[in-house]
């Protein structure tokens, strides 16, 4: 036991050390930033790493409630199925718990210009240029949001369940997700470890459309597998794995709505109309959405309502079920070039990934070297290569 503490103690000094390292690095090139801003993040990504605990020690303990051991075992099994059958790393990220506390791991700002629909980038050492700027703490970033507004952006804040750290610590599992469906928890820790198997510092897009790719393919590698399990004959035929596909489909209608409406908004924007002009039928656009086009979507899938908050909208005062034919409330902040740009960067790609996973036969090692070759041509090139996928 006391050979383990040592160890354990060891551990905790390098990544204590690495955090550092890494906070002083960020504020010596990025000296044009607060250095507050980088003080919360490595605050935040030392308080998390310290509350982890091992999951194999958390299973053998008889104090451990009967429901978190449950589900750890299951993470145990999506972690092995992860590097067995997805060839993703094989490291320590997610074999470790920790309980936050709070809803959300982090709390990422979004931004775009009035009309554009391209999002606003923050840049940093290691991950490059992103589209967004994270927060350990909720209201530190509603008031980030708040400035960017004052200045006339779009602003979206959004809490994430998990982020990635690129290799660089072992990633927690957290609180913030580990009740979630099976599907969806599986999903997420094959999309994080996709950003450890292949990230292209300062390009979202890429990074999300490729691991977005990897989470599909692997969630419906792990259901198919779960249902052998249980009966080989009829692993395709398990109601997950028709849940799954269902869920996928939804999910594929819903993106196109946001990106049509988008496609739409950039056609306004580049359009040589007044501004005034441009600002009503950018309303118009987002108000069609939600009322007209998002309805229709609701109708196809049988009233589906998941989708509801995220779009901003409120069922109707005299609606119990959360369902009505009334016109619903607008919440037309919530709804703005800003958030539509989230959606955007997950999927601009994925078809073409998707592709290019089918041109490899669904073969992974070929798929993750023949997107590692994309990832080493310049961005223009890439992008050329990618729509012709």
């Amino acid at each position: 036991m006391a050979a383990d503490r040592k160890s354990s103690s060891r551990k905790s000094m390098i990544v204590f050390f690495r955090l550092l390292l890494v906070a002083l690095l960020v504020v010596a090139i990025a000296a044009c930033e607060s250095i507050g801003y980088y003080s919360q993040l490595a605050t935040g990504q030392w308080s998390m790493l310290r509350q982890r605990q091992p999951i194999e020690t958390l299973i053998k303990n008889k104090e451990t409630e009967p429901a978190l051991v449950q589900r750890l075992v299951l993470i145990q099994q999506i972690r092995q199925f992860a590097t067995e059958h997805l060839a993703l790393p094989d490291n320590d990220s997610y074999r470790y718990f920790a309980d936050l506390q709070r809803s959300h791991a982090v709390w990422n700002v979004f931004a775009a210009e009035v009309f554009s629909v391209s999002p606003k980038k923050w840049c940093f050492p290691i991950a490059g240029c992103v589209s967004y700027r994270g927060y350990f703490s909720e209201q530190d970033a509603l008031d980030y949001a708040a400035e960017l507004s004052a200045q006339g952006y779009d602003t979206y804040v959004g809490g994430v369940a998990a982020y990635s750290t690129l290799g660089w610590f072992a990633d927690p599992v957290l609180n913030t997700f580990l009740y979630r469906d099976d599907s969806r928890l599986a999903g997420l820790i094959f999309h994080e470890l996709a950003h450890q198997q292949l990230y292209l510092a300062g390009d979202t897009e890429f990074n999300e459309s490729f691991a977005t790719a990897v989470e599909i393919e692997g969630v419906k590698k792990w259901l198919a597998y779960q249902a052998s399990q249980e009966n080989s004959e009829m692993a395709d035929e398990s109601n997950d794995f028709d849940l799954y596909r269902q869920q996928q489909a939804m999910s594929e209608d819903f993106v196109a709505l946001i990106l049509q409406a988008r496609t739409q908004l950039e056609q306004l924007y580049s359009s040589a109309i007044e501004e005034e002009a441009m600002r009503v039928q950018k309303q118009q656009i987002i108000e069609r959405l939600i009322t007209a086009d998002y309805q229709d979507f609701k109708l196809k899938w049988a009233g589906d309502s998941r989708y509801d908050r995220w779009m901003g909208v409120d069922a109707p005062a005299n609606s119990t079920d959360g369902e009505s034919a009334n016109r619903p409330t607008l919440n037309h902040s919530r709804l703005n070039n800003a958030k539509l740009s989230t959606v955007a960067s997950y999927h601009q790609w994925l078809s073409a990934f998707q592709a290019l996973y089918q041109q490899c036969e669904k073969d992974l090692e070929c798929f993750y070297n023949r997107s590692k070759q994309l990832s080493l041509l310049d961005k223009t090139e890439r992008d050329q290569q990618l729509r012709r996928l």
